[in-house]
């Protein structure tokens, strides 16, 4: 019987993977320069734009961005993120409407991503229902809200019907983006009393998704 050794064989085909696993040290003069490797414009945006965008969704929860994030904070940045990727990415006007008409009442950006899943407006609505949200443009006041209506008061959560009825029409409405997200700056100008008598007040209510969430007396 013929017998062939596979060592050289072995041998040979180790040292081409060796060489082919070989890195060579900057020393060498073998090493690539990195200086002749082109720019790419695209990735450059890519990352301006993501980091832009994390800022951006840190301020909206009042983290500061400028520090280390911790195992927490940074599940919540995660999700906070593809809750805005989802908002971005509604196909219609009519499911727009819709989602900005419940975005207040949803209880987290958990439930936002849930309901922007659900593959229908119909559907939307059905777990909407099973949820037992509403919103007071079509099913009147809870009795705390109708009380602070009734003292012409302002509370965070309100809706701009309800900020009307209190207040009456704004002096000037500036909107922020497109007006289907309801994201606007109402101003009003009050005469109020002081030790040297009345005066003139500026005061400023901040809506996203046609919610209060602040307001400022200038």
């Amino acid at each position: 019987m013929k017998r062939i050794s596979i060592l050289p064989a072995l041998l040979l085909a180790f040292g081409l993977s060796a060489c082919s696993l070989l890195q060579r040290h900057y020393s060498s003069g073998y090493y690539g320069d990195e200086s002749n490797l082109a720019p790419d414009p695209a990735a450059d945006f890519y990352h301006l734009r993501k980091a832009h965008e994390q800022q951006e969704a840190l301020e909206e929860m009042g983290i500061d961005p400028t520090r280390p994030l911790g195992e927490n904070e940074q599940r919540t940045l995660e999700v906070r993120l593809q809750l805005k990727r989802l908002e971005e990415e509604i196909p219609t006007k009519r499911e727009k409407q819709q989602y900005y008409r419940y975005k207040a009442f949803l209880p987290g950006d958990l439930a936002r991503i849930t309901f922007l899943r659900i593959p229908s407006v119909e559907g939307r609505e059905r777990w909407i229902q099973k949820l037992g949200v509403s919103h007071d443009d079509s099913n009147g006041y809870s009795e705390d809200v109708a009380q602070i209506i009734e003292n012409n008061d302002i509370i965070v959560g309100m809706s701009q019907k309800a900020v009307t009825e209190s207040w009456g029409d704004p002096d000037l409405v500036e909107v922020a983006g497109d007006p289907i997200f309801r994201n606007e700056r109402w101003k009003y100008s009050k005469h109020v009393s002081s030790e040297d008598g009345y005066r003139k007040e500026m005061r400023i209510i901040y809506f996203e998704g046609g919610r209060v969430v602040g307001w400022e007396s200038l």
